[in-house]
């Protein structure tokens, strides 16, 4: 019967401080959602148009790393980001490259924050925006404001 209670409680102090461990691991993580109405680029991925979760994977590092998530799990990607600092504090936004009909994620402000992360451009970013300086077309950049 001591055996069988000795048990029981170490289970419990086993549980109690792997649900501490995971909650610290999350605990860093901010999280954006937006519904993104054009097909973009993530680094070197393309993904659809849809509804997004945008969550900072490696909070503690200094290079940070996105993960895009479909909101209904279909489409993943990740792209390395740098930090980035704006004037004043504003709401949450998703900030996209714009050549022509393509897309690019450039940066990610969260809400009421100074700091954010602006993406490292891709190849294919910077090809395609070396072809459009070629025709003389103009670069724009647009914010999506996202939760």
């Amino acid at each position: 019967m001591k055996k069988q209670a000795y048990t029981m409680m170490a289970l419990l102090v086993l549980m109690g401080s792997m649900a501490m461990a995971a909650k610290a691991q999350t605990s860093g993580r901010r999280q954006l959602i937006a519904n993104i109405p054009f097909q973009f680029n993530v680094g070197e991925a393309s993904l659809p148009a849809g509804e997004y979760a945008v969550t900072q994977i490696n909070p503690a590092s200094d290079r940070a790393v996105l993960q895009i998530r479909a909101r209904d799990g279909s489409r993943t990607a990740m792209v390395s980001m740098n930090s980035a600092i704006r004037n004043s504090p504003d709401g949450a936004a998703l900030v996209f490259n714009r050549y022509g009909n393509k897309y690019f994620l450039a940066q990610a402000w969260v809400d009421g924050a100074t700091d954010g992360l602006r993406a490292v451009k891709s190849r294919s970013e910077h090809a395609t925006q070396k072809e459009m300086a070629a025709l003389n077309v103009r670069i724009e950049t647009v914010a999506l404001k996202s939760r």
